[in-house]
Order: structure tokens, then C-alpha cells, then sequence
């Protein structure tokens, strides 16, 4: 607690060896991160080293998208067909939007709020691109596959924002014709006799 610099370096590279050791072990460096990140307990001790080493590692992050990229793009791109691209990018944007959107409407929510959340579902982000890069380190993917799905994990990431701007932009169109339909029409005058 006196010296949070010095616990910051010692869990960096506490994290750094574990992660090595484990991919040495035969798995991906990441696991051993995340085992050291597991242990380190939380409370008022830890919190300034463990802020430091995530800013760090936040630093970082854009090489790991660069050396996932550059894994991608050598040899995968001339062998990749692009018809499996587009099968990939569709699917997954089906299943993404159209499962939340079932499961939220069987769930009880609103046509809007069910739109809302399977959009957002769509979203995979950072832990999908280290999915694929253990799986792809490991043999499981080929690299046209890997490509395909980093670039469905990419485009549908980036798809999020105005694909949430546009179903809100519907919803608000929907809300002001109900407003205006019921304003034009208004309450019947005709008496029941």
C-alpha cells in the first residue's frame, strides 16, 4: 500500500512470467494474465497497482489489434473467398440481432426494446478478436476462416452505433405518427342511442 509503483511493476511482471510460463505449457499467454488477475485480491491495497497496469494495458491494446490484423492479412486474404465473408457477416448479424430480439420479445419486452437489445447484442468487441486469436494460434481456425470471422467480429462491432441510431430514429418517426394520428382524429362526437 506504501509503495503502489512498485506493486504496479511487480504485478506487471508477476502477470508477464505466469503469462509466459502458461505459453510454454501449451496455452495462450492470456490465460496466465487472467490467472494473475484472479488473484490479486480486491480492496484499497490493490486498487492504485491494478489502475496502473490496466492503463498500461489499455496503452497496448492497439498492438494487439495490429499483430491480430497482420496474422490475418499473411496469405489469408489471397486464399479467402469472399463468398464466405459475406456468409459469415450475415450469419452472424442474424443470430446476434435476430436471437436477442426473439429471446427479449419471448422475455415480454417491446417490440422497441427488443430491436434495442439484439442490436446491441451484436456487439462482440475485444473478447471475440481474442477468441479467434487463441483458436487460430491453437490450429482450430484456417486462415480464411480466421479472416472471416475477424472481419464479421469487426464490421458488426463498428455496425452497433448506427444501427442503434437508426432504430431509435424509427422508434421516435413511430412515436411521432401515433401522436399526430391520435391528434388529427381525436375523440368521437357521436353520441350512442
Amino acid at each position: 500500500g506504501r509503495w503502489p509503483a512498485a506493486s504496479a511493476v511487480v504485478l506487471g511482471v508477476v502477470a508477464l512470467v505466469v503469462g509466459f510460463g502458461v505459453h510454454l505449457l501449451g496455452l495462450t499467454a492470456v490465460f496466465g494474465a487472467i490467472l494473475v488477475g484472479l488473484a490479486v485480491p480486491p480492496g484499497e491495497p490493490w486498487d492504485a497497482p491494478t489502475a496502473a497496469v490496466s492503463r498500461l494495458g489499455r496503452s497496448l491494446l492497439p498492438i494487439f489489434f495490429v499483430s491480430a490484423g497482420l496474422t490475418a492479412l499473411t496469405g489469408a486474404v489471397a486464399s479467402t473467398p469472399w463468398s464466405l465473408v459475406v456468409v459469415v457477416l450475415v450469419l452472424g448479424l442474424a443470430g446476434k440481432i435476430g436471437g436477442g430480439y426473439l429471446g427479449s420479445r419471448l422475455g415480454g419486452c417491446s417490440p422497441a426494446e427488443a430491436t434495442r437489445i439484439g442490436i446491441l447484442l451484436n456487439t462482440r468487441g475485444l473478447t471475440e478478436l481474442i477468441v479467434l486469436q487463441v483458436a487460430f494460434q491453437a490450429g482450430i481456425l484456417s486462415p480464411p476462416l480466421f479472416l472471416a470471422l475477424l472481419i464479421m467480429a469487426l464490421v458488426t462491432t463498428l455496425l452497433t452505433g448506427p444501427l442503434l441510431s437508426l432504430a431509435d430514429r424509427f422508434v421516435r418517426a413511430a412515436d411521432a405518427g401515433d401522436s399526430a394520428s391520435g391528434a388529427v382524429s381525436g375523440p368521437s362526437m357521436v353520441s350512442p342511442r
